[in-house]
């Protein structure tokens, strides 16, 4: 049976949504793959939703931000090839929605000075998701890049980032929203006496510790939403339609060991609720044996007579060198047949729904460096009978 590859899959689509949970190098995976696409020929951009700065250390990078940076990469014929990478800023990229469908400059202005809108953006810094699914779409959108790959936010339920599209219409949509807007308009210019007792209190004493501004800056935000509701509507359903689009592809990226294996399962059941279009499978910092399937420790010690043992120790001329190196082939062996059993079900997972399934070798140290990040992008990109054996 034909399996899909990772080349294959960073070929073919335009938007590649790397998802899983958090300590399994996730954020280098991504930054693996889009190195493979851009050495490839493919104008790639990185974009990392998490707000710690690993994918800058993963490129070797000072720093980035909220607009493509360009990374600098190795070789003759790096001048070629283009790998750009950015940080989302939500705030930023919220002030840029309002600056589209704002219906003038004075009314963009209004908002974005507007003391409401700056601590609601603000507040919305600290998950982003409805953020993060905009930059995707505007980049994606963008003639500059052939391929967007995204690093999600290490999350337990991705649902709650693939839905924030629609979480946000039902909330422009709410009663609370309509039944808000028109009192807040007079509210603005009659004060706190146009609502109801319960509010008229609270709100009166919200002026009193915040100013006599307060009624004014609700007022005006909420007339801004009611105003741009519509642009934000359609924007939203343009980030559905491209998350379900053939154009885009989800690999979920997990770790050897049990639990994260356990995770791992956890969000195919999440992707396959969402109907996300799941591509591969990558499992990262595995213990690999050479060959196809690592012997069982059982049967390491078994098949490893003492004559054997005997005659590595006169080649070492030192038997406690010989009994320390069986140990540790022993181990290693352990070590390989743990993680092959544990990630066993992801591989049947990935056979199942005839995606490609990748194991990514442990590093012996943190990914600092492209160099380091090459030879794993290396592995990822494998010949095709290789990836899918």
């Amino acid at each position: 049976m034909t399996l899909l590859t990772p080349k294959a899959v960073l070929e073919q689509h335009r938007v590649v949504i790397c998802v899983g949970t958090g300590g399994i190098g996730k954020t280098t995976v991504s930054a693996a793959m889009a190195l493979a696409a851009a050495r490839a020929g493919r104008r790639t951009l990185v974009l990392t939703i998490d707000p710690a700065r690993r994918l800058a250390d993963a490129l070797g990078i000072d720093a980035l931000d909220n607009e493509p940076q360009r990374v600098s990469l190795p070789g003759p014929q790096s001048e070629s090839l283009a790998l750009h990478a950015m940080m989302l800023d939500p705030k930023r990229t919220f002030d840029g929605l309002i600056a589209r469908f704002a219906p003038s400059t004075e009314v963009r202005r209004q908002v974005l000075e507007n003391p409401i809108y700056q601590h609601v953006s603000g507040a919305l810094s600290g998950s982003g998701e409805y953020a993060a699914m905009e930059k995707v779409l505007e980049m994606a959108e963008s003639d500059d890049f052939d391929l967007v790959v995204v690093d999600t936010p290490p999350a337990q339920h991705v649902l709650e980032f693939l839905d924030s599209p629609r979480r946000l219409v039902e909330f422009l949509d709410s009663r609370l929203v309509k039944l808000l807007v028109h009192p807040a308009m007079a509210a603005g210019r009659f004060g706190a006496k146009l609502f109801q007792r319960p509010v008229q209190m609270v709100l009166q004493l919200i002026e009193r510790v915040t100013g006599v501004g307060f009624l004014e800056d609700l007022s005006a935000f909420l007339m801004a939403i009611d105003d741009m509701s519509d642009g934000f509507k359609q924007r939203a359903d343009r980030i559905r339609e491209t998350l379900a689009g053939p154009d885009t592809a989800f690999i979920l990226i997990a770790g050897p060991g049990q639990e994260p294996s356990r995770n791992a399962r956890m969000f195919l059941d999440h992707l396959s609720e969402a109907r996300a279009r799941l591509r591969g499978i990558v499992v990262n910092r595995m213990h690999l044996w050479p060959g196809e399937t690592p012997p069982s420790p059982e049967l390491l010690n078994s098949t490893v007579p003492q004559a054997d043992i005997d005659a590595l120790a006169h080649a070492l001329d030192d038997p406690a060198a010989a009994r320390a190196a069986v140990s540790a082939a022993s181990e290693m062996a352990n070590q390989a047949h743990r993680d092959f059993v544990h990630t066993r079900i992801l591989r049947e997972h990935a056979e199942a729904r005839r995606c490609f399934f990748s194991e990514i070798e442990e590093a012996p140290h943190d990914i600092h460096d492209l160099q380091t990040l090459s030879a794993i992008a290396d592995a990822l990109t494998v010949e095709d009978e290789v990836a899918n054996r």
